[in-house]
């Protein structure tokens, strides 16, 4: 039932009397099942909550332009993202350096929920300089692909990436939106995009739990 996507990562699975009546077995039977299944890596037990789903480990290159949610495309998982926000602001002094623009430059930031075969994997915190993209705001509602409408839309190729790696724990909206425990640690990957020009276009944070993905850097 769970590699037939019956109970998906994240869901809660049928208590133990539940799954005793399902399949007619006893509870030893079935605590013993849940133990297997726990050793296995596919189920795992959160304090005073039940026995849950867990999350399928993905892997993403540290060296490919490519953003999570092609990776998780290109592993056979059904994409979509659900927009949290869109907020226009200015660019404090350390965001203003990564971005080459002046400090209290209008930006425009972007927060979106990426779900991979619909359980939800990682946020993703975008900030924009407005002088390189008037009215993204608008043009971002029905875009498919952020790296796709700077090319069509505003001539601006992303060419280059760095990306830089921190574990921080997760918070009441991590864990509302992640579906993860309070506490739970997180890798936090900030990632600046270039064109050829060496102009950056965008920073990014992704956050997602650190059980669900693993980087890999191949040389």
């Amino acid at each position: 039932a769970i590699r037939s996507w019956r109970y998906a990562p994240g869901e809660p699975v049928p208590t133990e009397t539940q799954l005793c009546e399902q399949y007619a077995v006893s509870r030893i039977t079935v605590r013993r099942a849940i133990s297997e299944l726990q050793e296995e890596g596919l189920l795992e037990k959160r304090h005073g909550k039940g026995t849950f789903v867990s999350f399928r480990r993905m892997e993403t290159s540290l060296v490919d332009l490519a953003g999570f949610s092609e990776t998780y495309s290109l592993q056979g998982y059904k994409v979509s993202k659900r927009l949290l926000g869109v907020t226009e602001g200015t660019a404090d002094s350390a965001l203003a350096q990564k971005l080459a623009i002046s400090k209290g430059a209008p930006i425009l930031t972007i927060r979106r929920l990426i779900m991979a075969a619909e359980a939800p994997m990682t946020i993703e915190i975008s900030d924009f300089p407005l002088a390189l993209f008037p009215d993204l705001a608008k043009e971002i509602a029905g875009a498919s692909s952020i790296y796709r409408l700077l090319k069509t839309r505003y001539g601006r190729e992303v060419r280059h990436a760095r990306r830089v790696i921190n574990v921080r724990l997760a918070g009441p909206e991590e864990r509302e939106h992640l579906h993860c425990r309070s506490g739970e640690p997180l890798f936090e990957v900030e990632k600046t995009v270039f064109d050829d020009t060496g102009t950056p276009l965008q920073r990014s944070l992704l956050l997602t739990p650190s059980n669900r993905v693993n980087f890999v850097i191949q040389v």
